[in-house]
């Protein structure tokens, strides 16, 4: 145990620790209720029209087959830790001392993370049917139907909302308006779809 603890808040592998310390600190607020899983994906659509480039959120957008960029992120991440975890403890004798430590060091840090996105990749690919399927699910044929709100609260930036849907249970982005408050486990019904923000406008029951 002890010598794990070494290795995991030892340079080079404590740059991913600190980053896997952020994913865990994200996930705890999204369930919470104070983010939402695809926070980034609107601010990502617009960096990737405005560069037309090849760059990494379209690897990203390709590579993980067009799931939420956090859950990705979280996915290379936990995959880099893991690899430099091992790369560390094998490896260690070829750091060298002083410079060269921490030259060795950054290489080894960029060669756990190339490692690491494919890998995270191919652990993906389960996850890719579900996404797909809540996406599709995104249209004017849930509209009126009764949903579930799973977030702490919802508001007119965020929330989510389980709803069930030709037999299976699809979790959704909603949104609030007129300042009407939902909280975890508040019953609401779908009002309108925002295609472009890929998310529901939620009311409160009539009945």
């Amino acid at each position: 145990m002890m010598e794990f603890l070494n290795l995991a808040l030892t340079f080079p592998t404590v740059i991913f620790s600190a980053l896997l310390l952020v994913v865990m600190l994200f996930w705890l607020i999204t369930l919470i209720g104070f983010a939402d899983i695809d926070m980034f994906e609107s601010d990502l659509e617009i960096e990737a029209d405005a560069s037309q480039s090849s760059g990494l959120s379209s690897w990203f957008s390709m590579g993980f087959g067009g799931i939420p960029i956090t859950v990705s992120i979280s996915l290379v991440v936990m995959s880099s830790w893991l690899i430099s975890i091992y790369a560390h403890k094998f490896f260690a004798y070829l750091l060298g001392d002083g410079m060269w430590f921490y030259i060795f060091g950054v290489l080894m840090l960029g060669v756990c993370l190339l490692i690491a996105m494919p890998i995270a990749a191919i652990i993906s690919r389960p996850l890719q049917r579900f996404f797909s399927s809540a996406q599709t699910s995104q249209s004017s044929d849930l509209l009126g139907l009764e949903c579930v709100v799973v977030t702490g609260k919802v508001t007119n930036t965020f929330g989510q909302a389980r709803v069930k849907f030709q037999g299976t249970e699809q979790l959704l982005e909603v949104r609030a308006e007129n300042d009407e408050q939902f909280t975890s486990g508040d019953t609401a019904v779908l009002l309108e779809h925002l295609k472009e923000q890929h998310c529901y406008i939620i009311t409160a029951k009539p009945w």
